[in-house]
């Protein structure tokens, strides 16, 4: 596994073109091609929940002081645009923020990218990046081979599987649809105990249409794999 690990760094600091690193399609057994996809995932959600904790760090310190800090201030700006991205607004609660900006347990990144992704084999991410099955109504994206008759959406397309991972994040922190979610996390946040996938994953019946199988698919990886050595 270690040969990969080089490989699998500098693929996730660089641009990476369409779908997982070729080292990962050349790999012909399944105990290594999980090993690969597991620390590969792993990093790349690590690096954009690291980013998620960097807003909220913000969020906190900042807070307090907005309204005697400039509104031409490089920080008030900054709040501007976290506001922006997690569809909040100036006059909301700490609170209302802290709900939102939060991480996304590793474990569950990894089962869900696994599942949406056929293991990273999938048309989506190898023509588009597109690591979570995410949707888009824009002209720009793919036209899912089996779409119903009379549906107009595409498969979004990004321009890495970084950016897929951290639209896939907000989407979770920010959608309505996961609301349930981000309620569970932030009850764990406020009485320390840990955010795990497995916990989490009973709030995501709305993200297929497998419903409570799809639930069920995903503990399963997670368990199996002992996916939640994962989390942060």
């Amino acid at each position: 596994m270690k040969k990969y690990l080089f490989i699998i760094i500098i693929s996730i600091i660089t641009l990476n073109s369409k779908g997982l690193p070729d080292t990962y399609y050349d790999i012909n057994n399944v105990p290594d091609m999980k090993k690969y996809f597991f620390t590969y995932m792993s990093k790349v959600a690590q690096i954009q929940n690291k980013y998620i904790l960097n807003d909220r760090s913000f969020i906190k310190k900042f807070y307090f002081k907005k309204n005697i800090i400039s509104k031409t201030n490089h920080s008030y700006q900054r709040f501007l645009q976290i506001t922006k991205k997690y569809k909040l607004n100036t006059n909301d609660s700490l609170e209302e923020y802290l709900f939102k900006i939060d991480i996304i347990p590793i474990s569950l990144v990894i089962a869900q990218a696994a599942v949406e992704s056929a293991w990273g084999k999938s048309r989506f991410i190898k023509e588009a990046n597109n690591v979570f099955g995410q949707w888009t109504w824009t002209e720009k994206g793919l036209i899912p081979q089996q779409r119903e008759k009379g549906k107009t959406h595409k498969i979004k397309i990004f321009n890495s599987i970084d950016s897929a991972v951290r639209g896939y994040m907000l989407n979770l922190n920010t959608n309505k649809a996961y609301k349930k979610l981000r309620k569970i996390r932030y009850f764990l946040r406020t009485h320390n105990k840990p955010i795990t996938g497995i916990t989490l994953s009973k709030a995501l019946i709305n993200y297929s249409a497998k419903k409570e199988e799809y639930i069920k698919i995903l503990d399963i990886i997670i368990i199996q794999n002992n996916l939640k050595r994962f989390n942060q």
